[in-house]
């Protein structure tokens, strides 16, 4: 996919949800990356991916409080 691309599905994916909850959706791909480094054994990556998940998921609260529809 190019960055067109994807850019121009994002922008469709904003008429309908806010851009917290996009950012929320990232935060799940990184909580499943975590799960997956955790099942392989990779406790680091596991660790760090699950920080990232945190992370975006509460940035996803605080963007949608501060740009609320």
């Amino acid at each position: 996919m190019t960055e067109n691309r994807a850019k121009a599905r994002l922008r469709r994916m904003l008429a309908t949800l806010t851009a917290g909850s996009v950012v929320h959706l990232l935060a799940e791909l990184f909580s499943e990356q975590a799960e997956a480094a955790r099942r392989g054994g990779d406790d680091l990556a596991a660790e760090r991916c699950g920080n990232v998940a945190a992370t975006l998921f509460v940035v996803g609260l605080g963007i949608d409080a501060a740009c609320p529809r």
